[in-house]
């Protein structure tokens, strides 16, 4: 099962689907876009029977990011708006930026779902057990492995890797790169005083 929202605007929202023309009123009216007024940043809350609750960004994606990737969320403007954008997180010590988890795969220019709240299918490295913190490992992913001035901040592994999470059709299924980890806004560390 994937995550599902429903919303007073957007009305039932299905958080995997990959947009290629953008949001906004105008791909709207013109009929490029999703056939939904999403605008960059909106956040909507999503629920899945077996992750629970969980809350989702709209951003744009900056290169190829896999599902699960952790990405950092950086602003840029493009024809006089401030768009923000997802690349996969790559480690750069104390920069503070907000976090977010890759829901579909997308590429270059391509807009999507990002989870920002809530337990996220994330690509991993290592052995994590419940309870660990996470910390940068390699561009997208995180471990348990402590790394200095690295750390995902606001977020803590919620599985081991190769776990299964619910039964039957609804189940799922966690392969040996991916847990379930469980974030609140999360963002990587910054400058400490």
């Amino acid at each position: 099962m994937a995550f599902v929202a429903l919303n007073d605007i957007l009305g039932e929202v299905d958080l995997s689907i990959v947009d290629t023309a953008g949001p906004g009123f105008q791909n709207l009216i013109s009929g490029t876009g999703s056939g939904r007024m999403n605008f960059y940043t909106q956040i909507v809350a999503g629920y899945d029977p077996n992750l629970g609750g969980g809350e989702f960004m709209y951003l744009r994606y900056s290169g190829t990011i896999a599902a699960g990737t952790v990405c950092e969320v950086t602003p840029s403007i493009t024809s006089g708006q401030i768009i923000q954008n997802a690349t996969a997180w790559a480690g750069t010590a104390i920069t503070g930026r907000p976090l977010a988890i890759a829901v579909s795969a997308g590429t270059v220019g391509q807009f999507g779902w990002f989870q920002v709240q809530g337990n996220a299918i994330t690509t991993v490295q290592g052995a994590p057990a419940a309870g660990n913190p996470t910390y940068w490992q390699a561009a997208g992913v995180v471990s348990p492995t402590v790394v200095i001035s690295k750390q995902m901040v606001n977020a803590n592994f919620a599985t081991a890797v190769s776990q299964t999470i619910g039964q039957g059709s609804t189940a799922v299924v966690l392969t040996s790169t991916q847990a379930i980890v469980t974030i609140n806004r999360p963002f990587a560390q910054g400058a400490i005083t």
